[in-house]
């Protein structure tokens, strides 16, 4: 058997490895991220995805530590390194599916707190042996690190475009068994040894032929998702499924009557309501959570109910023939009730298409055929982008219950990112409600005089209301509590009239709901300051709140972030649903802890340098750290900020996802291939992509927002264009940057390349959960400007450090 022990005169095989390892590693992350929000909560996968990228960092750490490894037979090494990790994509699903968690008990069951620890370890072991096929590879051929690092971010990148319609083919998990495909073929492209090249594509095939059949793996939802206790608590029966790259939609039925539904635990129910009316036959669930109701519509004479649901109250103001829009159709109840209090027209959006086709389809002897009727136009869409698309005016803009949840393709989810619920985003919707029509959001709250999501709706309204020349916000706005968590804000474009408020409170008084806001009533205290306060008044008001209700804008959508950060320690327990501290908790966690271990891996290689004397390049190995840490953070504040911002633009957050990573990444990736006219320039050309990047910087605070609104409602592919144009000079720019760092990395010592790579790897991982925390607390503008800083730091450390060693050589040899 050939031994390949220098493969660096024929690099094809490390670009064609490298390139396939990329993608398989990212279109890893991808699908495995979407599996779990599945099984588990958004917030725990958000933990374990991070902290198995953890790993992938950690495994440059390791080569640099112990350089022996894969000296020998390199591309031998390099292609059983890619068959490991091949073969441990399935296993990490396999354990998924068979071992069931419940991150909710992680606090009260030991076995659940040791079990959330093994998820990380098994998810992180293919994230492992990938990052030390990587490391491996920059080690061995430094000096084309250009051309690596450019097939390595183009692999990435085509993994970002692909993984969207992968999953859509195959779900979730059969695309998750393409990536264990794609390391199966890195195994055979990096070696010319006959069995390990064989056993590469043999492993390919094989997990090709697999991904067809993802589709039929178990997956269970934690006991805390809403579909769990539709099946085990309710008994209800599972009638369909269906995983594409949005969403899990589950539905399922309550056969015999057995969910022991009661009046008193529908939300926005009345108590008073008959104990023989209707309750929901079906609940259609996202991702095992999410659950709206579907009725039965073939008894027409069971819609009685409505006269008893919160859902009515918009209808006492709302003018007859109404023209109607409905954003958030969910299992179609708010279409239903428009079209029962006489809408002449109701359109309905839909961010699921599979919902849309489901009511429409599958569902349609159930619904009698209700949403095919001419009255009723179905759009699957986002709701600010219809509304900018269309140019429609309409009678009434409903809005119940809607989020938008979205899972970050770089390990992290945006934590509530909502951007139906901005100042801009209601500046739109008043635009578009003719004079005497009304929007209605239905919210929840559960302590009126400690509001949260109501409390803010009321907040956000009356800034816009006054941006908008409104001098009395007051006689603009309603709120109505019906004590069983739904609460109903309804903002109006003109003042409500006497007659309309006096239809509210008598209303109210008969279905025994609170009229919590009502122009002309006295009401609740702390809302009518929420409506009517203004300057620092209000600002003094707000601050005195126990719970933060600032305004959420475009550039900083996290509505439900209600909790400020110094008040943590003094939360509700543990609970699934937004208005919680969960999410805000597990990122301060996860910061703290991803941190800590990052040092390790990052220090630790300092005290082995020492005793090989590669510090003896006095402060250059620090220079090197100081520098790669700063590119990963830099770049990660800069990377997952836009992502987030993007989602507004592109509407589904999937779009967002896929087209900013791709661009990024494919963008990166020919800045690297270019680097290497810079090479030797080094002192001149990094501060100048510095400036690049702040010019830059600006220009995404300025420009992006008018781009943005300005083509909010062009077509999708323009829109996509768009993107990509805007992201490219970023891309090309920070592009630069590693290459160029990894070359004199190589000239100190060249264990400190992957040491650069393991220390980058985990500054990055961090910088996922820092720039989530920044950007609920700061905006995204100033989370761009503070990655200009970093990135500025970075290469003065690298600069200054390469001087302090140059000098005293050049001292040397004159001498």
């Amino acid at each position: 058997m050939t031994v390949e022990v220098n493969p660096t005169g024929n690099p094809r095989p490390l670009f064609g490895g490298i390139f396939l390892v990329a993608l398989a590693t990212l279109l890893f992350e991808v699908t495995l991220i979407r599996v779990l929000s599945f099984t588990i909560w958004y917030h725990f996968a958000y933990v374990v995805i991070s902290t198995a990228l953890l790993g992938f960092g950690a495994s440059g750490t390791l080569v640099a530590v112990w350089p022996n490894v894969g000296r020998r037979n390199l591309l031998e090494s390099l292609s059983r390194l890619a068959l490991v990790a091949a073969l441990t994509v399935p296993a990490v699903l396999g354990f998924v599916a068979v071992v069931p968690f419940e991150p909710m008990e992680i606090t009260t069951r030991a076995s659940q707190a040791t079990l959330f620890v093994t998820y990380q370890i098994v998810a992180s072991v293919p994230f492992f042996f990938s990052g030390l096929v990587i490391s491996l590879v920059l080690r061995a051929a430094p000096d084309r690190v250009d051309r690596l690092y450019f097939w390595d971010l183009v692999g990435a990148g085509l993994a970002c475009a692909g993984a969207v319609t992968l999953m859509n083919l195959l779900t979730p998990p059969g695309a998750t068994l393409i990536s264990a495909a794609a390391f199966g073929a890195a195994a055979a492209v990096f070696t010319r040894a006959v069995r390990w090249r064989t056993a590469g594509f043999v492993v390919a095939g094989l997990m090709l032929i697999a991904s067809f059949a993802g589709k039929r793996l178990p997956f269970t939802p934690a006991p805390s998702k809403h579909l769990a206790i539709h099946m085990q608590t309710q008994s209800m029966v599972p009638i369909f499924s269906r995983w594409t790259a949005l969403f899990r939609t589950d539905v399922v039925a309550d056969r015999d009557s057995k969910a022991g539904f009661t009046n008193a635990n529908e939300w926005g129910l009345s108590p008073s309501v008959p104990f023989d009316t209707q309750h929901p036959s079906y609940f259609v669930t996202h991702d095992a959570s999410a659950g709206t109701p579907m009725y039965d519509l073939r008894d027409p004479s069971k819609l009685r109910y409505l006269e008893y649901h919160i859902l009515r109250f918009p209808y006492l103001i709302t003018p007859p023939q109404a023209q109607v829009l409905v954003i958030g159709v969910g299992g179609g109840r708010d279409v239903v009730t428009a079209i029962h209090y006489g809408a002449s027209h109701v359109t309905g959006i839909e961010l699921d298409p599979v919902t849309v086709e489901l009511i429409r389809t599958e569902m349609n002897e159930v619904m009698d055929g209700f949403f095919r009727r001419p009255d009723i136009t179905l759009v699957a869409g986002e709701g600010r982008h219809y509304i900018k698309s269309s140019g429609g005016q309409y009678d009434l803009i409903q809005l119940t219950g809607v989020d938008t949840l979205s899972a970050e393709f770089s390990g992290a989810y945006v934590l509530a990112e909502n951007y139906l619920y901005t100042a801009e985003a209601f500046h739109d919707y008043l635009d578009h409600v003719r004079p005497g029509g009304s929007l209605s959001i239905t919210t929840g709250n559960l302590a009126i005089n400690s509001p949260k999501a109501a409390g803010r709706m009321v907040a956000v309204a009356q800034q816009v209301l006054r941006e908008r020349g409104v001098q009395r916000p007051e006689d603009h706005i309603a709120v109505i509590d019906s004590h069983s968590l739904f609460v109903e804000v309804l903002v109006r474009p003109q003042p409500f009239t006497s007659e309309e408020s006096e239809r509210l409170l008598q209303y109210c008084q008969k279905l025994g709901f609170d009229p919590v806001l009502v122009p002309g009533h006295a009401g609740n205290a702390v809302f009518h300051g929420l409506v009517s306060l203004k300057g620092s008044e209000r600002q003094a008001f707000l601050d005195g709140l126990k719970y933060d209700l600032s305004v959420t804008t475009d550039d900083e959508p996290f509505f439900f972030k209600f909790f400020r950060w110094r008040d943590l320690h003094d939360t509700e327990p543990l609970s699934p649903v937004h208005t919680t501290a969960l999410g805000q908790i597990v990122l301060l966690l996860l910061l703290v802890s991803l941190t800590a271990l990052g040092a390790v891996f990052v220090l630790g290689p300092l005290v082995v340098f020492r005793r090989r004397g590669i510090a003896g390049g006095g402060r250059a190995p620090l220079g090197v750290l100081a520098y790669f840490t700063a590119i990963g953070v830099g770049f990660m504040l800069f990377e997952i900020s836009l992502i987030q911002r993007f989602v507004l633009f592109l509407g589904y957050p999937t779009y967002s996802l896929s087209v900013t990573l791709f661009s990024i990444l494919i963008f990166l990736g020919c800045g690297s291939y270019l680097s290497r006219r810079w090479v030797g320039r080094e002192r001149t050309v990094l501060p100048i992509a510095v400036v690049a990047v702040g010019v830059l910087a600006v220009f995404y605070m300025r420009g992006l927002p008018v781009i943005q609104a300005h083509l909010l409602g062009a077509p999708l592919a323009v829109r996509i264009v768009v993107t990509m144009l805007m992201l490219a000079p970023l891309g090309l720019v920070l592009g630069t940057f590693f290459p160029l760092g990894i070359r004199c990395a190589a000239e100190v010592h060249e264990d400190l390349v992957p040491w650069a790579w393991g220390i980058n790897g985990c500054a990055s991982v961090t910088a996922t959960v820092l720039a989530v925390v920044l950007a609920m607390s700061y905006g995204f503008e100033r989370v761009w400007m503070l990655s200009v800083v970093i990135y500025a730091c970075g290469v003065a450390a690298l600069l200054l450090s390469r001087r302090a060693r140059v000098v005293p050589e050049m001292a040397q040899r004159a001498a």
